[in-house]
């Protein structure tokens, strides 16, 4: 560690060094979070599309039917 990081860190004091280290757990646990989230909004995009795709079969269906 270079000496200028290590002042500086020293001179923020105990409650900086908590309050950074909290901020660093704090990053992480929201960045699980949102990397968790954002492979539900995928795979929820993909039943969304799958059924819209049945729907409009289904759609086409009716109107053939009903002619």
């Amino acid at each position: 560690m270079d000496p200028e990081t290590l002042k500086w860190l020293v001179s923020l004091g105990v409650g900086g060094i908590l309050a950074g280290g909290m901020f660093m757990v704090y990053r992480k646990d929201m960045k699980i979070n949102s990397d968790a989230w954002r492979g539900q909004s995928e795979m929820l995009m993909a039943v969304v599309k799958e059924n819209t795709a049945a729907i409009t079969a289904l759609i086409q269906l009716v109107n053939r039917i009903a002619k």
